[in-house]
């Protein structure tokens, strides 16, 4: 009986390949579309954190676009993929007087909190503030989207889920979908809540 020798070196067949890259192709979906699940689901099954302070799902969540000509308050271009691959807190104001510093500042304690889940989140700011000189110096690593007027408006417009004024934090995931809002009522500590349950349940971002 003759015994034919296996060359290790031999390619696998093509449809060995083809179902690999099939396979590939499918975790890749499921990955990057993990977030969008995750809210959804939360939606559907009514799903919030213990507590009487949370925030509050926005169904179906908002997707985020970015305006061309976007500056920040350097006038350096924002990339246009500034709102992808990480969880971003927002705040939009028109102009940062009390109340837009305090929330800043809730903003950047969170963001410290999150120990080494801090690398997936980032601090944005969306304004028309002129004055920015101290504040740069004082939040150095938070991205500030600053001008041209237009462009800042409209890309404002997409964060009012409701018509009254409030001083909201806003949750963006790393697929650039407006998710989650934080009303002024609710303590950092329930944001923090928030922010480690979402961060723990999702790979992307």
């Amino acid at each position: 009986m003759s015994i034919t020798a296996t060359n290790p070196g031999t390619p696998a067949p093509p449809e060995h390949s083809q179902a690999r890259g099939r396979l590939v192709f499918c975790l890749l979906a499921m990955f990057f579309a993990l977030p969008v699940i995750i809210v959804t689901l939360m939606y559907k099954f009514e799903w919030h954190p213990q507590g009487s302070s949370q925030g509050e799902l926005v169904a179906p969540p908002i997707a985020i676009e970015l305006p061309a000509g976007l500056l920040d308050a350097q006038g350096k271009p924002i990339a246009p993929d500034l709102l992808r691959d990480k969880w971003s807190m927002v705040y939009v104001t028109e102009r940062c007087a009390e109340a837009c510093m305090q929330r800043l500042y809730t903003m950047r304690q969170l963001h410290a909190s999150m120990a080494k889940d801090s690398q997936r989140l980032q601090r944005i700011l969306i304004t028309q503030e002129a004055d920015w000189q101290g504040l740069q110096a004082e939040y150095p690593d938070m991205r500030v989207i600053q001008q041209p007027t237009i462009a800042v408006t409209t890309l404002a417009r997409q964060f009012q889920i409701e018509p009254s004024a409030d001083t909201r934090i806003y949750l963006v995931d790393p697929l650039a979908n407006l998710m989650m809002s934080f009303p002024a009522s609710v303590e950092a500590k329930a944001i923090r809540k928030d922010l480690v349950r979402l961060l723990k349940a999702a790979w992307a971002g």
